[in-house]
């Protein structure tokens, strides 16, 4: 027999069922299915790699009359298995390869690593397959700016207060991981010398009087306030600064 076919039913505990044919196709002995060159590729991309660049070559060899191979990568259902698409595949004529190449942008904060399983078909009369995994990792870049919880903070101190007085606490988050992420906090001088009167604790963010205030003589004070990741950004037109 060369052709042999199945219906195959699925039913749950209400009773409800649905089917599926299976087909299967008996080929001769001597038709072996393609060769993979590893039996997976594990792959390290930065999230800011960009698009079109190839990030691995992966190879499989018929041992056939016939040596041309067909690759396919095939579709995922989650982001995690290319759903939507980040990568996509490209065959190499020259050697009978194939190259996985990034097809949109990458995110670190939003996908972190990658499963693609890629099909390698055989040109026969019966064409048979195999299969290979190509996992990537993708590692994080200082690409997201430290942005505050709030844009206007107000607070109050009392006339009189002794120097030191603790005013308010501001704080920032950062998406990103390790030093991309830790934040310094300072005031930005102006022509008004506000912050002057008053100083800021760089690691935790909390604002403290400079000098013993007279509502009398002045009544409120501006002040504004940087938070700064800590290493060089990996955002274009940054010129190697953190992102503030």
């Amino acid at each position: 027999r060369t052709y042999i076919t199945r219906d195959i039913i699925a039913t749950d505990g209400g009773n409800h069922n649905t089917s599926v044919e299976l087909a299967v196709t008996i080929t001769n002995v001597k038709n072996q299915p393609p060769q993979w060159e590893k039996d997976s590729y594990n792959v390290v991309i930065p999230e800011n790699t960009a698009r079109d660049t190839p990030v691995v070559t992966i190879k499989a060899t018929s041992h056939l009359g016939d040596p041309r191979v067909t690759y396919n990568l095939e579709d995922g259902m989650v982001p995690e298995t290319n759903m939507p698409v980040r990568f996509y595949l490209s065959p190499n004529r020259e050697d009978g390869s194939a190259s996985i190449l990034v097809s949109e942008p990458l995110d670190y904060e939003t996908t972190q690593f990658f499963s693609l399983r890629v099909r390698a078909q055989n040109v026969a009369a019966v064409p048979l397959a195999a299969f290979t995994r190509v996992y990537i990792n993708i590692t994080d870049v200082n690409d997201n700016v430290p942005f505050f919880t709030s844009s206007i903070y107000e607070a109050s101190v009392t006339e009189g207060a002794q120097i030191g007085t603790l005013v308010l606490q501001v704080s920032a988050h950062d998406k990103d991981l390790g030093l991309n992420r830790e934040i310094t906090y300072s005031l930005l001088s102006d022509s008004s010398g506000d912050h002057n009167f008053f100083q800021i604790d760089p690691k935790n963010g909390i604002i403290y009087t400079e000098a013993v205030f007279d509502r009398e003589a002045r009544s409120s004070y501006l002040l504004e306030v940087q938070s700064e990741d800590g290493q060089e950004s990996a955002r274009p037109g940054k010129n190697k600064q953190p992102n503030t």
